[in-house]
């Protein structure tokens, strides 16, 4: 079953994803360097902003926290680097 489609807006544009089409980029994309937060899927970490820009393909610049936003609208769970370090175990 396809996941349903929701409207993401960056400035003035506006572009219907689905949680498909993030995971898609996923899988067709190696993952770039992290920063301050990651997806994972299928195992493997992407910073958010990758796996956005890779399903809407826009030259508009937008800042992490649209990518956040976004893909938490999708039913994706982000994790924060530095929390994630700090409760790794050993």
């Amino acid at each position: 079953m396809a996941s349903a489609k929701q409207t993401v807006r960056i400035k003035d544009e506006e572009h219907l994803l689905s949680a498909d089409d993030i995971i898609a980029v996923a899988r067709r994309e190696t993952p770039r360097r992290l920063n301050a937060y990651f997806v994972e899927i299928e195992g493997r970490r992407f910073p958010p902003k990758q796996l956005l820009r890779g399903a809407i393909r826009t030259a508009q610049s937008f800042d992490t926290g649209v990518a956040v936003r976004a893909l938490k609208s999708l039913g994706f769970t982000i994790v924060e680097i530095n929390k994630a370090t700090r409760e790794a175990p050993g």
